[in-house]
């Protein structure tokens, strides 16, 4: 199954809520949400997303490839507030019908921290993980989207 097949229910346009926070001990934050997940140049799936934080509009876009197996996925991330002027690769996979992508940005003068994205289209729901190095995953986002009416899926 490609990822584009995997991504499937969560074709068309929704809306939701957004949850942030940047520390584990962080109260989230909420905000209105929207996201349109599709296909583009036939082979690829993409989930263009918007959000705010403290008022200031926000957005980002996650290109995928591959297939939905345990390590046949890969992509590329933007964000307007997480990723600054430069993407983010991942790879990774799926795995208990939960698409699970890992990559890593610097953090000088330290070591690269990870930071996962997982996708789980039978609940419509994006979530964002930080990685510290020697510390448990935590997570930062979660994007819980329900139909908003001109949904194809």
């Amino acid at each position: 199954m490609s990822i584009v097949d995997h991504l499937a229910p969560l074709q068309g346009s929704w809306r939701g809520t957004n949850l942030l926070r940047l520390m584990p001990d962080d109260e989230y934050q909420s905000s209105a949400a929207t996201a349109s997940v599709g296909v583009t140049a036939v082979r690829f799936g993409s989930i263009a997303y918007t959000w705010s934080d403290g008022g200031s509009p926000q957005d980002g876009l996650l290109l995928l490839a591959g297939d939905a197996t345990a390590d046949g996925a890969s992509a590329v991330w933007v964000d307007s507030f997480h990723t600054g002027p430069s993407w983010m690769t991942f790879s990774g996979g799926v795995v208990d019908g939960v698409l699970r992508l890992v990559g890593s940005y610097p953090a000088p003068p330290g070591p690269d921290w990870g930071w996962e994205i997982h996708v789980r289209p039978q609940d419509a729901v994006l979530t964002m993980h930080n990685v510290v190095p020697g510390h448990e995953p935590y997570q930062v986002v979660e994007l819980a989207l329900q139909p908003d009416g001109e949904n194809d899926g």
